[in-house]
Parts: structure tokens; C-alpha cells; sequence
């Protein structure tokens, strides 16, 4: 298998990947909105993935004489598929508390709704730059990274400011904490693919050179 062959291969692995990671944050976001009733994430697939792209990636590596392009694309590769799992993971945690949550469905924050939403935007958002290599959407995409920090401390302090809470509502707050917690860590690797791509396309890292 040549090179070119080979990196068409992991293209195509990669966007097989990023596929199930946004049925699985799909699921797992529709089950906290009340429009599924997923059990449980398959998230086996997606470390088959991660496990499949990483060695052929080394691979790759492994390769002599590799153009400068392959070497770059090779290498973001390498370590945006790790965001990728990661995002896969957070998933299954927001399933996993939005579970507990069904009890106190009364108590939905649509700030967190609007939230969710976004954040599965950025997720979309940061695959496309990669697929159509395109750096100005992926500095679009780091750039709201900004916002979802600002959310997500507006709704802790929000969820906080309820001093006089019940049992009831002091259980909402914390199972909706924890939701909101992975979504921040979800749009932290959103960013972080997007740098990746941005990597890609130019060489450099965080405004680092690297080759």
C-alpha cells in the first residue's frame, strides 16, 4: 500500500470515528432534552477506532522520507483522535447523569438546553474544519471557547444562588453540575481538534512551529 493510499485510509477510519462520536453525543444529548431513551452508549466502538487510527498512524510514521504534508496531517492526526475519544467518554457521562436527572425533569434549566446545544454545534464545527481542512472555522471554533466559559460559570453561580433548596433541588443542582462540567470538557476538545487542524494546514501549534 503506498502513501497516499494509506493516508486516504486514515481520512476515512478518522471520519468513521467521528461519526459514532456524534451519534453517541447525539443519544446521549436527546436522552437530557427527553427526545430518546437510550440505556447505554456504545462506546466500544469508538475506542476500536481510536486504537486502529493510532497504530496506523505509527505506522505512517515509521515510513522514510514522508512529505512535509503527510508528516503534519499524520501527526494531528495522532493526537486529535485522542479528543475524539475523549469526547466519546463525556457522552456517556452526560447519558449517565442525565439519567439521574429524569426525576427532577420539573427543574429543567434551559440555559443548560441552550448550552447543549451549542457545544454539539462546536463538536460539528471542529470535524468540518478537519474535513475540509479549513482554518478559518476552525479559529471560529476556539474562539467560542470563550463563551462556554462564560455559561458555564453563569449557570453554577445560577444553580449556587438557590440557598434555600431542598433535598430535591440540591440533587437537581449537582446532577446538572456534573452535566455541565463535561460539556465545558467537551468544548475544550472541540478547541483542541480545531488547533489540530489548524496545525495541520500550517505547521503550527498555538502559534508554535512545529515539524
Amino acid at each position: 500500500m503506498n502513501i497516499e493510499t494509506e493516508m486516504e485510509t486514515l481520512s476515512t477510519l478518522l471520519l468513521r470515528m467521528c461519526d459514532a462520536v456524534i451519534v453517541n453525543i447525539n443519544e446521549a444529548i436527546d436522552f437530557y432534552l427527553g427526545k430518546g431513551q437510550v440505556e447505554s452508549i456504545n462506546d466500544d466502538l469508538i475506542d476500536q477506532y481510536e486504537r486502529m487510527i493510532e497504530e496506523m498512524c505509527l505506522n505512517i510514521l515509521l515510513k522514510e522520507r514522508l512529505f512535509a504534508r503527510d508528516l503534519k496531517e499524520t501527526t494531528g492526526i495522532l493526537k486529535l483522535v485522542s479528543d475524539l475519544e475523549r469526547i466519546g467518554d463525556h457522552a456517556e457521562d452526560i447519558l449517565r447523569f442525565a439519567q439521574k436527572l429524569v426525576p427532577y425533569k420539573d427543574n429543567k434549566n434551559a440555559e443548560v438546553e441552550s448550552l447543549l446545544l451549542f457545544v454539539v454545534d462546536m463538536i460539528k464545527r471542529s470535524i468540518k474544519s478537519y474535513t475540509d481542512k479549513d482554518v478559518d472555522l476552525a479559529n471560529e471554533v476556539i474562539a467560542d471557547d470563550d463563551y462556554v466559559d462564560a455559561k458555564y460559570l453563569e449557570i453554577i453561580e445560577s444553580l449556587a444562588a438557590k440557598k434555600d433548596g431542598d433535598v430535591h433541588y440540591l440533587q437537581f443542582a449537582i446532577y446538572t453540575t456534573l452535566v455541565v462540567k463535561y460539556l465545558e470538557r467537551i468544548a475544550d476538545h472541540s478547541v483542541n481538534i480545531a488547533e489540530w487542524v489548524v496545525y495541520i494546514k500550517s505547521g503550527y501549534y498555538k502559534d508554535k512551529m512545529i515539524m
